[in-house]
């Protein structure tokens, strides 16, 4: 963690400002030149007791263990690089808290770890936790070309748009898109609830402007109102309530900023359906009523069919649903019969990720593009537009915040 993100964070809890107590500090050498700018609250770097510090040095210094501490006595760790500002974030940490047990209040930490808002929060997130973090730490397809053109196609951003900003990317993951638009904007913070943040360090730690915390989208650990941009891409609808984690984001969005999301779609009804925007290679194929509506039933029964199979694969030993993702992953090259799985990626890897992605998580909405359009008209977002798909809707919307 660098000093720098103390500018960022709140506690996720009580919204009171941290501060860092520091185990144990790297000094990082980046190569090429470094774009510095100053913190707008405070130094976090004088207050770790260094009065010397200047900024450049600031971006150059990686604390590697420690512990971050609110007014209210709410604490979180610092675990490899990472602030993990979850609940449940001592869980499972028995080495750390051994390691550095006369640095720690073990006294408060056990109390966190046995506290009915630690059992709830795990009740409710170890599922999302588990599988993503058992997805993602698996996977080891990088294509930079291809995820840049992904990420600036499905948020709907241009590198024009993003250059010289503050931007937040809420869920990412192994940090994939986080690494691309790392390099187009002023500074980046990737936040994600699992254990998919130590895939996205590594990917992302070569960067002095990208930051990386674990956190949930429903407690967000920001400040309000200090993101140029935010997006969350395939991400709200996981969680246990999109429109509130929508609505979380927006919050810490400045006045003009810019927000991007798309969710998973659904068939809905028909009269809306027929109104959704397909891209043009797709649009040419169904041109009558008769075509759409035909469109409609296949959508249909391939969501049905699907949530049907998720109420056995979300119950299921993960090890064993990853070797049941293999068929589908060769099933994604037959032609027609693809469009059952989960994915019809060229990269038979990309397409084994996918159908798990599809098949585990314990969360999966579905939304029409009339009810996401909704969330931006409630928090007062204009300029909106939507995201062309394919024949499986895929709802994503940009707007401007008034």
């Amino acid at each position: 963690m660098k000093y720098r993100l103390l500018d960022f964070l709140v506690c996720p809890d009580c919204g009171e400002e941290v501060k860092a107590t520091i185990f144990k500090e790297e000094r990082i050498a980046y190569n090429g030149n470094m774009s510095v700018h100053k913190c707008h609250h405070t130094c976090a770097l004088q207050d770790s007791g260094d009065k010397n510090g200047d900024c450049a040095s600031c971006y150059c210094r990686e604390v590697k263990a420690g512990m971050l501490v609110c007014p209210r006595g709410h604490i979180f760790p610092i675990v490899d690089h990472i602030p993990r500002m979850l609940p449940d974030a001592f869980c499972g940490l028995e080495n750390f808290i051994h390691e550095y047990e006369d640095l720690l209040p073990l006294k408060r930490i056990r109390t966190v770890i046995d506290s009915k808002e630690t059992r709830t929060f795990s009740s409710v997130q170890k599922n999302t936790q588990k599988s993503f973090g058992y997805q993602w730490l698996r996977y080891d397809v990088q294509d930079d070309r291809e995820d840049r053109e992904i990420f600036l196609s499905d948020s709907q951003l241009s590198e024009a748009e993003l250059r010289g900003k503050v931007i937040l990317d809420a869920g990412c993951g192994m940090g994939r898109y986080t690494r691309i638009a790392g390099y187009m904007g002023r500074e980046i913070i990737g936040i994600d609830l699992s254990k998919s943040i130590l895939k996205a360090y590594q990917k992302t730690h070569d960067n002095p402007t990208v930051h990386i915390v674990q956190g949930d989208l429903l407690h967000l650990p920001f400040k309000k109102k200090q993101f140029d941009i935010i997006y969350s891409l395939g991400v709200l609808h996981h969680t246990p309530g999109p429109p509130q984690a929508f609505s979380n984001l927006v919050q810490c969005l400045k006045k003009g900023g810019i927000i991007s999301i798309w969710v998973y779609g659904t068939a809905g009804n028909f009269r809306d359906f027929m109104t959704n925007p397909l891209r043009d290679g797709r649009r040419n194929f169904l041109t009558s009523n008769t075509t759409k509506r035909i469109h409609w039933i296949l959508v249909s029964v391939r969501e049905f069919l699907s949530n049907t199979v998720r109420l056995v694969t979300t119950r299921m030993y993960l090890p064993l649903l990853y070797l049941f993702c293999y068929p589908l992953a060769a099933l994604g090259k037959v032609p027609l019969l693809k469009y059952i799985t989960a994915s019809v990626h060229r990269k038979w890897r990309v397409r084994l990720q996918e159908n798990f992605d599809w098949f585990s998580p314990q969360y999966q909405s579905h939304h029409t593009k009339e009810e996401v359009l909704g969330w931006f008209n409630k928090v007062k977002l204009d300029d909106i537009t939507m995201l062309q798909h394919g024949f499986i809707p895929k709802v994503g919307l940009r707007g401007k915040l008034q």
